[in-house]
């Protein structure tokens, strides 16, 4: 579905598919747009439809709060950001035409979005092609290295090591593996072994089951006869739920068995309540953040969705890493494509992410701050703050 570039921010209706405007001095490739740099234009691909979509309508959210707080303190270069929203629903094949249709418009200056790691290779490879900068604020590596790509998630090593070493401690030293199969959680599975291994324990069982499985009663029974202490899962979208809700029901999801991963995330909170309350899970942000400019987000957030529940984690991060990026272009001045490209590769930022927060390495990775945050009651409280995890390494092509 492709919308329309819109003139106001104010015409954003809650969680729906339609364009916000505003603009500001950054255009397309540098002089194609003539003498006249017009507002800086992002190209939004969301996952609005389809089994990731509760994670892509939040992340839509959240980068539209953003947009709306950057062009209520004078956009960009002094002009509004505009924006438009194309739904992938969770396709590589649409996220690469899509990816195509940004690309080629000469005044779209930024690609943001996606939610899965395979749309995201989708839209990477595009972006590297016709040298247009692409965000990501999804969880994980990025799986394409490329100069024109920016990951503002956490990496599966900044997910990871705050925590798995805690949990091996606390449990035991026997890990199993369990995920959705696609990219994203192999590439978490690969990680998590470097660490378990470097933390004393053992790797007794990995699992991997196709998007969209209903019945994970095998997989369960293999995973309990592997016997684990500690259970990593990334089995994702609405698989997530129906995963923890059976591994519950079978008895392997006990107070004994320690557990992380993608179903802690408070997206999956209202439906596995229950499940994870008392658990500890690594987060970049949450809504529980007691900061200024962390409430301003949640309350301007809630206000537009009408949610009460804890803000999902993909929501803060599509927020803050649209600020990030204004501010980079707003500082460095920047016109073009290259030159924001340029702008984001150098900035420094500070926000509730971190002092100084800012890319390094080869997959250009954020170097931020990363927390505990203890799940209870509809409340991800931080408890543990483990300040910058340092990451530059990743597994991308």
């Amino acid at each position: 579905m492709k919308t329309r570039w819109a003139a106001s921010a104010a015409a954003v209706a809650s969680m729906s598919l339609i364009v916000s405007g505003c603009g500001s001095s950054i255009g397309g490739d540098e002089g194609s747009a003539g003498e006249d740099q017009g507002p800086l234009k992002v190209g939004l691909i969301v996952p609005a439809t389809g089994q990731i979509s509760d994670s892509g309508l939040a992340m839509q959210a959240g980068f539209e709060v953003g947009i709306d707080k950057i062009n209520n303190d004078g956009g960009v270069g002094g002009q509004p950001v505009e924006y438009e929203v194309q739904d992938n629903q969770s396709d590589p094949a649409t996220t690469a035409q899509i990816a195509r249709q940004y690309a080629r418009a000469d005044d779209t200056s930024l690609m943001f979005g996606t939610i899965t790691g395979d749309s995201a290779v989708a839209a990477g490879k595009v972006a590297d092609q016709e040298k247009i900068p692409f965000s990501t604020v999804i969880l994980g590596d990025p799986a394409v290295c490329s100069p024109y790509a920016w990951a503002f998630g956490p990496s599966n090593r900044q997910l990871l090591s705050p925590l798995v070493p805690e949990l091996i401690e606390e449990y035991g030293s026997d890990v199993a593996i369990v995920g959705s199969d696609y990219i994203h959680p192999r590439q978490y599975a690969a990680r998590a072994k470097e660490i378990v291994e470097a933390s004393g324990g053992t790797v007794v069982a990995e699992e991997y089951s196709p998007m969209g499985t209903t019945d994970f009663a095998s997989t369960i029974g293999r995973l309990q006869d592997a016997e684990p202490d500690v259970l990593l899962s990334m089995v994702v979208g609405a698989d997530a739920i129906t995963f923890t809700h059976q591994a519950d029901e079978f008895g392997l999801l006990t107070p004994e068995l320690g557990f992380e991963g993608a179903p802690l995330d408070a997206d999956y909170y209202g439906a596995l309540s229950s499940l994870v309350d008392g658990r500890e899970h690594s987060v970049r942000w949450s809504d529980a953040r007691n900061d200024p400019e962390s409430q301003e987000f949640v309350e301007a957030y809630r206000e537009k969705t009408g949610a009460e529940g804890p803000i999902p984690e993909v929501a803060g991060n599509a927020y803050f890493a649209i600020r990030f990026i204004a501010a980079a272009a707003n500082d460095a001045e920047a016109h073009g494509r290259e030159e924001l490209n340029a702008a984001i590769e150098s900035f420094n930022y500070d926000s509730p992410l971190g002092q100084g927060t800012h890319f390094d390495g080869p997959a250009n990775l954020l170097q931020a701050d990363m927390f505990t945050a203890t799940i209870d009651d509809g409340s991800y409280t931080v408890t543990q703050e483990h300040g910058e995890v340092a990451d530059t390494e990743t597994s991308c092509q």
